[in-house]
This record gives structure tokens, sequence and C-alpha cells, in this order.
């Protein structure tokens, strides 16, 4: 049983995570009920139960109701129940608790709590902190995808650290694969002689979008060849393209808007020879971050130009797939530049990307090291990176 307060009509990183882990659950033997927002993904082997509701009340009212009526209705069989955590699914987790089911939940951030400056109001903090408390306690496994959750959750949250396992956002192994850069730009649309830096992403509060843009900037005032090409769209949008014709290069940038085709990612991605990733630190700083994007980037053998901050400058110095930077936008540049003028070690830095995907990033071995945390065996002989498949069904 998978629980997510997640539209899967939109095309973002909480989509990703959510259809991957239950397609890879299904892949391992386990039989699969998945209760989300959106189209049914149609994945072999999930039963799809569609909550509704677009307002904050409607859809976590809707969402708690539709997974607490499947939960009863498999009580007789089913084991395990899987929620990506948010402070309103508490009630999933008592009902899956109170009839009997193991419960692993999914902390991907923690935008709440002591030292953290948020908009909420007092009273809301209290709740969500409050719920964060009872998830603690209801969990029987935790899966946080940084470090940093992990250690929050068990220094203020009082979480019991045998509970927690971390586990970073993966990848489609089979769909993002190192390109030839020429095909792959023809694919995209784009002109094969010009040299691509590329970001993807929600253009949202969290993307530090005035260092990155600076430093393409800086970058691209003695290489005339090089083009930014931003993947993405989002609220920020207008800042963006304002903060573009400041920097006098918005006849070097081109914005996709939201690309939906999961192999037009991987065509645009190719094209690169660097891929870019900024966050802004202060909510970071306390969390880290692991970006479904940074492992794309990984396993499409493509070298990483990132803002040093907890999470993926430790994924990037682990695997050797890239350059962190300082929040400075002439750090920034240098390192692009370097890297546009360097295509061997580009290529260097996107193979030892693409080896880290294999062994840690592929959604399988992300699944593969979260079924313990149900008390389920790993497949024989499976492991990070391993095709291992389970070989009855389970729930």
């Amino acid at each position: 049983m998978m629980v997510a307060d997640v539209d899967l009509g939109s095309p973002d990183g909480t989509r990703t995570h959510t259809v991957e882990v239950a397609r890879w659950f299904a892949a391992a033997g386990l039989d699969v009920d998945l209760v989300c927002r959106g189209p049914d993904p149609g994945l072999p082997g999930v039963r799809y139960h569609r909550a509704h509701g677009s307002s904050t009340g409607a859809r976590l009212i809707s969402v708690n109701a539709r997974a607490v009526a499947v939960l009863w209705r498999r009580k007789g069989g089913a084991r395990r129940c899987y929620v990506r955590h948010e402070w309103a699914q508490v009630p999933v987790l008592a009902a899956a608790r109170a009839l009997g089911y193991r419960v692993v939940t999914q902390v991907d951030d923690v935008a709440y709590g002591p030292d953290y400056e948020s908009a909420l109001s007092p009273l809301a903090d209290v709740v969500r902190r409050a719920a964060t408390l009872a998830m603690g306690r209801l969990a029987t496994g935790i899966v946080a995808v940084t470090r940093g959750i992990a250690r929050l959750l068990a220094d203020d949250y009082h979480v019991d650290p045998r509970k927690l396992a971390v586990l970073p956002n993966g990848v489609d192994l089979a769909r993002f694969t190192p390109q030839d850069r020429d095909g792959a730009a023809a694919r995209a649309g784009l002109d094969p002689r010009r040299r691509y830096v590329v970001f993807i992403g929600l253009f949202a509060d969290w993307v530090d979008f005035p260092t990155m843009l600076r430093g393409f900037a800086g970058a691209a005032r003695d290489r005339p060849d090089a083009h930014l090409v931003l993947v993405g769209d989002g609220p920020r949008r207008p800042e963006v393209e304002q903060l573009l014709d400041e920097l006098g290069v918005t006849d070097r940038a081109t914005l996709t808007g939201f690309v939906r085709d999961p192999d037009r990612v991987r065509d645009l991605i190719g094209a690169s020879m660097v891929c870019l990733l900024a966050h802004w630190a202060p909510h970071l700083q306390r969390i880290g971050a692991s970006p479904t994007k940074l492992a794309e980037y990984f396993a499409s053998g493509r070298p990483v130009v990132a803002l040093a901050l907890p999470g993926v400058k430790e994924a990037l110095e682990e695997s050797g797939a890239g350059i962190a930077v300082p929040d400075d936008p002439e750090r920034f540049a240098a390192a692009i530049g370097e890297l546009l003028d360097d295509p061997e070690r580009s290529a260097a830095l996107g193979a030892a990307g693409r080896r880290a995907a294999e062994e840690r990033y592929s959604w399988e071995s992300v699944v593969t090291r979260t079924l313990p945390l149900f008390g389920v065996a790993s497949p024989d002989g499976a492991g990070p990176g391993s095709s291992g498949r389970a070989t009855a069904p389970d729930r």
C-alpha cells in the first residue's frame, strides 16, 4: 500500500519519485495499491486509487479518506504501508498501525521547526512539528533523502536512529543514458554547433537563479558559442526573463517551458556539455538536498556545476562527477568555463557520474534498500545497481 499527496499529472520530481518507487516495488514482487491524485500512471502490477481535490483541505481529506478505505479493504492480506510524508497524513499512519501494517515513511523536507525562518503562523508550525513527532512514533521505518534530514529527525524529533535509512532520490537508468551530443541536440531541435549549458527544474523559490544566471553570463562572455537551456517553468519565470535581459544574454538562452516527455528531457541533457544545479542556501544548509535532476545528470553522463550545499556537495565529492562551488557568481562562471573548455575532463567527470548512478542512484537500488525497513529480505543477489528480483508476490 502506497500513499502520497502528489498530483501525478504534474511533471516534477515528486511525481517521478512516487511513480518510480511504485514501479520498482511491483518489479520486486510486491502486490501494490497506490493512492494519489491525478491520472492513473498505468503501472504493471499496481492498482491505482485516485483521490481528488485541489485546495489543501479538500485534497488532504480525500487522500486520507481514500487511503484509509483501501487499508481497511486490504487488511486481511496486505501487511505494509509506504507513505510519502506530509504533516496531514498522520491519520493514514495511525490507521495503518491500528490495522497491523508495518509503516515506512519517506521524508524529503522539514520546512518548519526550530532554527527555520518560515512564513507559517506559530500555530501551523506547532501542528507540523507535532505531526512529525507522531510520524516518528508511528513509523516502523523512515527513509530520509539526505543525511541532514536524518540528523534533524533524530536530534529534534527524537526518532530512533535505528529506524532511519538515508536513501537519495534516484533515476531510471534505462531512460537516462549517455547520448551522442550532436544526435541529442538534433533530436531536441538545438544547433549542434553550440556548446550547451543545461538546467532542469521548477522555477521555484528554492532555486538560486541570480547566482546561476550571472555565472552563465560570466562564462559566456568570452565564449560566443555557449548557450543556456532552461528546462522548466514556474512562478519565477518573469524574474528569470528580466534577469536574462539585464545581463544581456536573452539571445544566448532558450526557455523550453515544462517538458512532459521524459525522452525529450533526456535529449536536452544529452545535448549539454555542462549541467547546472543551484539552490538557495538558508533552508538547505539545515537539511541538505537530493534532487532528482542530479541523479538524471549523473545517469546521462554529463558533468555538473553546483552550489556547494549539504547533500549536493557530498554527492559530487563522493562520485567525482562535477564541481561544487561557493555561492559566488564568479566562481560559478569559472567552473562552467573550465568544463566547457576541457572536453576530456568533462567526459571523465560525466563517466564518473554514470558509474555513481549505476552503483547508488538507480530507482531499483533505492527500492532494494528500502525493503529491509518493511522486514522484507532483499531479492536474492540484489544490491545497489543489481537487477535481482523477488520470486513470489507479496503485499
